[in-house]
C-alpha cells in the first residue's frame, strides 16, 4: 500500500474522526473550515490522492466514502444512511449542503454503502408516491431517461423525472399542477447531478425499513 504524505494522513484521519462522529461523509465545505483551505482545490487534490492509493472509493460527481478495505479503521461506526439535506419538488430551492444524522438502516453495505438520503419538502412528485416529508433514498450517478433524478439547476435543487429527447432534457413533474422545465443539451452539461432515486425509508413506531422502486 502506498504510503501517505502528512497531509493526506491528516486529512484522512480528519474524514475518519467525522465520520465516527456523524456516520456520514464530510462535505467540502466540512474539510475546508477544519484545514483553513481558501479553495475547495487542494481538498479535491488530497481526495484524488485518497483514490488513487485505496483509501477512498468515488461514486458519482465528486461523491466519495471510505473504501471498503478501510472500513476496519473505523471504530463504532454505524451503518446506516446518512441524511444530506433537503430537496425541493415543487418550486426549486438552495443546494444541498446539510448534515442532518442518519436513518438507523443498512441495505447491503458491499454494494451500496454510497447510498445517502434526503429530505422531500413538496408534493411535485405525489403520482410517484414521493410525498412531503418522505426521507428518499439516492444513489449518486446520473440518472437515465424515465428515471427520477436529484439535481442542482441555476443555482437551486429539484428532484424531477429526468425525459431524454432529441433536442434536450425535460424535468418532468409527477403532479399535473406543476409545469416541467425544459433544458438544453448544453445547459445540462452545467447541471450538477446529486443522484438517482432508488426508493424511500418508511417508520412505524421505533422500527425503519425501506421499499425500494421497481426497477
Amino acid at each position: 500500500m502506498k504510503s501517505l504524505t502528512d497531509k493526506q494522513q491528516q486529512l484522512w484521519e480528519y474524514i475518519l474522526d467525522f465520520y465516527e462522529d456523524y456516520s456520514q461523509f464530510p462535505s467540502y465545505e466540512d474539510m475546508q473550515e477544519a484545514f483553513g483551505y481558501s479553495s475547495s482545490n487542494s481538498i479535491y487534490q488530497h481526495l484524488q490522492a485518497l483514490t488513487k492509493k485505496n483509501y477512498l472509493a468515488k461514486h458519482g460527481r465528486g461523491h466519495y466514502d471510505i473504501h471498503p478495505s478501510k472500513r476496519n479503521e473505523l471504530s463504532g461506526f454505524y451503518p446506516g444512511i446518512p441524511v444530506k439535506g433537503r430537496i425541493a419538488a415543487g418550486a426549486m430551492h438552495e443546494a444541498i449542503s446539510e448534515n442532518l444524522g442518519h436513518l438507523p438502516v443498512e441495505i447491503h453495505p458491499e454494494t451500496s454503502d454510497h447510498y445517502f438520503a434526503l429530505i422531500v419538502d413538496g408534493e411535485s412528485m405525489i403520482d410517484a408516491d414521493i410525498r412531503d416529508g418522505d426521507y428518499i433514498i439516492i444513489d449518486p450517478r446520473e440518472p437515465g431517461d424515465g428515471e427520477i433524478g436529484a439535481i442542482r439547476y441555476r443555482g437551486e435543487t429539484t428532484l424531477k423525472t429526468i425525459r431524454k429527447r432529441a433536442d434536450g432534457i425535460t424535468l418532468q413533474p409527477e403532479n399535473p399542477s406543476f409545469d416541467p422545465i425544459d433544458i438544453t443539451p448544453e445547459e445540462w452539461e452545467k447541471v450538477t447531478v446529486y443522484g438517482t432515486y432508488v426508493g424511500k425509508a418508511w417508520k412505524k413506531g421505533n422500527d425503519w425499513g425501506l421499499i425500494f422502486r421497481a426497477g
